[in-house]
């Protein structure tokens, strides 16, 4: 169902409240009454556009994605080959979700993580020029996949036939690096003195190394 002119409106308000709040306050300082007061609307208001505070934050938190669309369309534009723009890609999300942390695992590995294709396509209902001016189908179908393993699907899907290796050792390949990648992501989490560029070279390192294993076998 198409989301009315009035609900956008509204949920605007929310969301851009929620979001002025993440930056004052940090995610998990953010509660129900300060969102109402920023926002003009009662707390009741605000559960009939989202199931909770929980949803909120993660429709607020996808603004953070902007940025990190936006150089991932201008560094892979001109990237043909396969393997180096998923590097490339990796590359790009290390950048950005390795300096918010707490706001990347959250919306890809937390309570709606699970629900987050949903939740993405009715955020870019909301906002649709956030996907603007994309050229590379397997990128754009990408951004809009919920799925951190769907997302890299989509831009690993081409080394079947490429490299010439099976759909498993595929699935193999992009459950190890998702898997990998949220562990180095968490070490941030929790402590906040970890190198950013050093710690994103060596996850580079890592997915480079099990791209050669993967393709030379």
């Amino acid at each position: 169902m198409k989301i009315s002119i009035r609900e956008k409106r509204v949920m605007d308000v929310f969301i851009t409240s929620a979001k002025e709040l993440i930056d004052e306050y940090g995610l998990d300082n953010i509660t129900i009454r300060k969102i109402a007061d920023v926002s003009g609307y009662n707390s009741a208001t605000m559960y009939n556009y989202f199931q909770n505070l929980d949803e909120l934050l993660i429709y607020s938190s996808i603004d953070y994605l902007k940025e990190y669309i936006i150089e991932l369309k201008e560094q892979t534009k001109n990237i043909r080959d396969p393997l180096q723009r998923y590097i490339k890609v990796y590359e790009v999300f290390n950048k950005y979700s390795f300096s918010k942390p707490d706001v990347y695992f959250n919306i890809f590995y937390g309570v709606y993580s699970k629900n987050l294709h949903s939740i993405l396509s009715k955020y870019y209902e909301i906002y649709p020029e956030s996907l603007d001016g994309f050229d590379d189908i397997d990128v754009l179908n990408m951004i809009k996949n919920g799925s951190i393993l769907n997302r890299d699907y989509e831009v690993t899907k081409v080394f079947c036939e490429k490299y010439n290796i099976s759909r498993e050792k595929l699935n193999f390949l992009i459950h190890t690096v998702v898997r990998i990648h949220s562990s180095y992501l968490y070490d941030i989490v929790v402590d906040k003195n970890i190198s950013l560029v050093e710690h994103s070279e060596k996850f580079l390192s890592f997915l480079k190394t099990l791209l050669e294993l993967t393709i030379k076998e």
